[in-house]
């Protein structure tokens, strides 16, 4: 096999003046390898720290909140960021550089985890486990682990260097790798930690990697790959492991959708991959000013217009009449797909035992001020009134990867590989629309692959809302050039009967369908290539 070697000081961002002390002393206690790998709790330890760069919803260790997959949702046309820590909004509106923190941080960051994943399949074996099969597990999730960190970097920024040894620092100015390379090395390396991994664990270590997870990252891999027959063969392993399903909450009149991002529904089979606790400031950053919150994501009229009717109509499909009446005096919530309140708080809603009028003067709520929303709506996703007390405190897990997500990208794969027919589409997407309250798919309506593409397209952007995937989807069909290249609205003003324009997006189709490389590695890295006309 081709070997990949690390890139020292150029992944390390700058770090010259101390390569080789950064190279050997960063594992969790920064002692020296001849110290430290000798106990299996050594291995415990070191692992812990590298399942530590997973995404979180809306708190991050990366930089500031530059890893916070919720906030993400504001550099699409799901939602507009706002906030004390405007990086995010530099994206849609065409400002990003590549000396933009995000851009930097997650870059660097990733790199340093992989460093450490690295370290420890190198030096795992001189550490005394008493059981084998226990210690082959801990390599396998290093080496899953180290698949998902070079996973995101390709779903950010393209082709990125391949990372898979320590080496001393002059081999560090290495070039990109191309896409059939990354591609082609985080494939096998899921191959080769699923076979050391376990398909379940019990509740306290179900947050690690499994055989699951690692079909998972492949499924993910292979879609936004455009390798749509793999896509589809990667996700049925998952389904027929049988250790899935979607979440149905046990607890009569109660939206299972809406349970699942809340603490009823925190322990559930739905889950793949997620970081625990990564929600631990979702009220904090998302909950309206009046309760405590900055109401940082605020959902925009796009979002909440993509939401059928519940029997299955689209807005544009309930009539001129009908249409013009919603436009003009929306009752938002009114007859529609119960994901919309489950996942977005419309004006006028009560919650919390308080009534939110963004268009009222004088009110904390009021659209436009500081920390308060700027669409009139607001992210109700991942928002538990049991944290309204202590907005800052939440202990929720935040879903990386969940079964409804790799049910969606198989039916997807089906349909783009020309087998829209396939039976398995209509009865995952039954599924998924089922547990939401959502009719059947009309196969009448229904009945071609440009059809069931837009049905399927769509139903990604509600099911998926504000987790983070929404970027990589527009990307992936090449829409966010016509997407985010018009104004981002919210909800209606009253006073006026048209939506409140909040920005002008830019979206520049040779360049923003990839982040760039960050200006600090260019530098130090002569061999390093920028992506196009960044």
């Amino acid at each position: 096999m081709k070997k990949y070697y690390i890139i020292a000081a150029g992944l390390l961002l700058g770090f010259t003046a101390c390569k080789k002390n950064f190279l050997v002393r960063d594992n969790p206690t920064a002692t020296t390898d001849e110290k430290w790998w000798n106990l299996e709790s050594d291995l415990q330890n070191a692992l812990g720290d590298i399942y530590g760069g997973l995404p979180s919803g809306t708190l991050s260790d990366y930089g500031f909140m530059s890893n916070c997959r919720m906030h993400l949702a504001g550099t699409t046309d799901e939602a507009v960021f706002r906030g004390n820590y405007g990086d995010w909004q530099t994206f849609p509106v065409g400002l990003a550089t590549s000396q933009t923190n995000s851009v930097t941080e997650i870059y660097r960051k990733h790199y340093s985890y992989i460093r450490s994943a690295c370290r420890f399949l190198e030096n795992y074996n001189r550490a005394y486990v008493e059981d084998a099969t226990r210690k082959a597990r801990y390599a396998g999730e290093a080496r899953a682990l180290r698949a998902w960190y070079h996973l995101d970097l390709f779903l950010l920024y393209g082709p990125v260097p391949i990372v898979s040894h320590s080496l001393p620092p002059e081999l560090q100015f290495v070039k990109r790798n191309t896409k059939e390379e990354v591609v082609s090395f985080i494939a096998a390396q899921l191959d080769s930690a699923a076979a050391e991994l376990p398909a379940t664990y019990p509740e306290s270590d179900v947050y690690r990697m499994s055989k699951g997870t690692c079909y998972a990252m492949q499924t993910v891999l292979y879609l936004n790959a455009g390798d749509y027959a793999k896509c589809a063969e990667a996700a049925k392993k998952v389904i027929d492991l049988n250790v899935y399903e979607l979440y149905q909450s046990a607890q009569p009149g109660v939206s299972s959708y809406a349970s699942l991002f809340s603490y009823s529904g925190m322990v559930n089979k739905e889950r793949i991959l997620f970081r625990r606790g990564g929600q631990n400031e979702a009220f904090f950053r998302n909950a309206p000013k009046s309760l405590g919150g900055q109401a940082t994501t605020n959902p925009t009229a796009a979002m909440v217009n993509a939401y059928e009717t519940l029997q299955g109509k689209t807005l544009e499909e309930l009539g001129p009449d009908s249409l013009a009446i919603y436009q003009a005096h929306p009752r938002y919530n009114n007859n529609r797909d119960p994901r919309l309140a489950a996942s977005v708080i419309v004006p006028g809603e009560t919650f919390v035992n308080r009534k939110l009028e963004p268009f009222t003067a004088g009110n904390a709520d009021q659209i436009g001020l500081t920390q308060s929303t700027q669409t009139g709506f607001w992210t109700r996703k991942y928002l538990d009134v049991q944290d309204a007390g202590a907005p800052w405190s939440g202990s929720l897990h935040f879903m990386i990867i969940r079964y409804a997500e790799i049910l969606l990208d198989y039916v997807e794969a089906l349909v783009e590989k020309n087998e829209w027919q396939h039976p398995d589409v209509v009865k995952y997407l039954n599924q998924i629309r089922r547990r939401a309250g959502m009719p059947d798919v009309d196969v009448s309506r229904y009945n071609s692959q440009a059809a069931l593409r837009t049905l399927i397209r769509r139903e990604r952007q509600v099911e998926l809302a504000f987790e983070g995937q929404r970027l990589f989807d527009i990307r992936r069909w090449k829409t966010a050039e016509v997407l985010l290249n018009q104004a981002a609205k919210g909800a209606v003003d009253p006073a006026t009967g048209k939506a409140v324009v909040v920005e002008q997006r830019k979206f520049n189709a040779r360049r923003d369908y990839v982040w760039p490389i960050p200006l600090i590695e260019m530098n130090t890295n002569p061999n390093m290539i920028q992506n196009p006309n960044w």
